[in-house]
């Protein structure tokens, strides 16, 4: 199978303070606008992991830092501004600790869309090169999940790799396992690997360029940590059983940033119960691009692939070339973007007008005060 370039992002920064934890020209232009301008000395530093109303950081060295009230104030207004793994921050010194001054500029964001009405969307990760799915061979593979993720994943601006994880226990099943995944990852690499065996490991670990940053994502029991553990060569997380359901339990409880012996880092975050797709139905639209090319076939621009004559999509279905499932699974998920996407500029309408009404009630107060009653 072929193999994409995964990481272009990370320059050659090895001789830098910084340059183990992925730091590049994009993050130093980014830092350079922050900088000049604050009344307080400012150091870069890179989140390695979230906690409410605190951060750990690397700068290189470890450190705890609070939210500046700048800081918290944007966060409260926006929840996706807050700090995140894998953000690179502005940090100033306080005391005998450190504040999050500011966030700065991010490429490469992992955002989960917000499931309640009033939620707002939940950066998962930031700043980062190539997202790897972890889909375990023992397991399934439930293929409705995997284009969930790679959707996820596509909307990034990462690049996804697909790694079916536990080989070893699929037995004659595994030829059959990684032929379904790959039927839905187009554009997609798939690697067969075994952390208990080292199937596949080599050719996985090749991938993980000095100063990449990858995030692994998978539900629990996928072996997320199993196979991080046997790519560093080394316990760098815990791993926990498997239940009777086969379904493994929560190693992960916050996120964390994790440097690897090679260079790369490695963001490991729970394990994902619920995904709902992005709005912008940009990475449906890559998820499924073999049903898009095919879309381009068909006689009307304006198809809708029901009764319409000329449809190339129908009749890929009659034809046997396209699984009648996979449509499915792409009308519903194309229905759900477009639903999120709704909800989302509603939800941005409603606080617009929220702040309005907050700004002339301000407003009205400061002329109030200014005439003396």
């Amino acid at each position: 199978m072929s193999h994409h370039n995964t990481n272009t992002a990370a320059d050659d920064n090895s001789v830098h303070p910084l340059g183990q934890l992925g730091w590049n020209s994009r993050v130093e232009a980014a830092f350079e606008t922050v900088a000049p301008g604050s009344e307080h000395a400012l150091y870069p530093a890179r989140v390695t992991e979230a906690r409410r109303g605190s951060v750990g950081l690397r700068m290189p060295q470890h450190e705890t830092a609070k939210l500046s009230p700048r800081a918290r104030r944007a966060a409260e207004a926006d929840h996706s501004t807050a700090p995140t793994s894998g953000d690179w921050v502005a940090v100033r010194r306080s005391g005998d600790g450190w504040l999050v001054e500011t966030v700065l500029d991010r490429a490469g964001t992992l955002v989960r869309q917000g499931v309640a009405k009033d939620s707002h969307d939940q950066v998962l990760a930031a700043n980062i090169d190539a997202v790897l799915i972890c889909e375990a061979a023992d397991q399934g593979p439930n293929v409705g999940r995997l284009e969930r993720f790679l959707s996820l994943a596509w909307t990034s601006g990462a690049t996804p790799v697909v790694a079916v994880t536990k080989a070893e226990l699929a037995g004659d099943r595994l030829p059959e396992v990684v032929e379904l995944v790959e039927t839905v990852t187009t554009g997609a690499d798939v690697h067969t690997v075994s952390a208990h065996t080292g199937l596949g490991l080599a050719e996985l670990a090749a991938r993980l360029r000095p100063g990449s940053t990858w995030v692994l994502l998978g539900t629990s029991g996928a072996g997320k940590s199993s196979l991080l553990n046997a790519l560093a060569g080394d316990t760098v997380m815990d791993t926990g059983e498997i239940r009777d359901d086969r379904r493994g339990r929560h190693t992960t409880t916050h996120r964390q940033l994790i440097p690897m012996p090679g260079g790369a880092l490695f963001l490991d975050i729970p394990g994902v119960r619920r995904i709902d797709v992005p709005g912008d139905g940009s990475g449906v639209d890559r998820t499924f691009a073999d049903i898009g090319e095919l879309a381009e076939r068909c006689r009307f621009r304006d198809c809708s692939h029901g009764a319409e004559p000329g449809c190339a999509v129908n009749a890929a279905v009659d034809e046997g070339e396209l699984d009648t499932r996979r449509l499915e699974r792409w009308y519903r998920l194309r229905r759900e973007a477009e639903w999120n996407r709704s909800r989302g500029d509603a939800r941005l309408r409603a606080e617009r007008k929220k702040e309005w009404k907050r700004n002339d009630r301000v407003g009205r107060e400061a002329a109030r005060l200014k005439r003396g009653f």
